[in-house]
C-alpha cells in the first residue's frame, strides 16, 4: 500500500500535476458516499483523526476511518453524493431540479430527484 501511495506520488510530482488544475477536492468514504470542496484557496489540516478541508466558508471534516480515497477533480457530478433518505431543509438549504433549477421556497417537492444544498455539502434526494 505505501508503495503504491508513494508511486502515486511520484506520478503527480513528474507530471508537473497541481491542485490549481482541477475545481474539486473529492473525498470518499468507506459508506460508499463522497463528498467535495472546491480546490480554490483549499486549506488541509490534520487533527485527532480528522481531515479538516476548508475553501472559502466551506468546511469539512472527515474522520480519517471514514476516508477511503482522495482525488482532484473537474467532475463537477462527483460533487454530489449519492441518494439519501434522510435530509433537513431549513431556510438556508438550496433545492434544485434535475435541471438546474432552484425550486422555490415552500414549494411541495413532486415525486423525483432532487439536488440539494444544505450545510456546505450537495446531496440527492429521491421523493417517491
Amino acid at each position: 500500500m505505501k508503495k503504491m501511495i508513494i508511486l502515486s506520488l511520484l506520478t503527480a510530482l513528474t507530471t508537473g500535476l497541481k491542485a490549481a488544475d482541477y475545481s474539486h477536492l473529492v473525498f470518499t468514504l468507506t459508506d460508499g458516499t463522497t463528498q467535495s470542496i472546491t480546490s480554490t484557496g483549499l486549506n488541509l489540516t490534520f487533527t485527532d483523526g480528522n481531515l479538516t478541508a476548508t475553501s472559502g466558508t466551506t468546511t469539512l471534516t472527515i474522520p480519517l476511518t471514514s476516508l477511503t480515497k482522495m482525488e482532484f477533480s473537474n467532475d463537477g457530478a462527483t460533487a454530489i453524493s449519492t441518494l439519501k433518505a434522510d435530509v433537513t431543509i431549513d431556510e438556508n438549504t438550496e433545492v434544485y431540479d434535475l435541471n438546474g433549477r432552484r425550486v422555490p421556497t415552500g414549494t411541495a417537492l413532486q415525486r423525483g430527484v432532487y439536488i440539494i444544498k444544505s450545510n456546505g455539502q450537495t446531496t440527492k434526494v429521491q421523493i417517491r
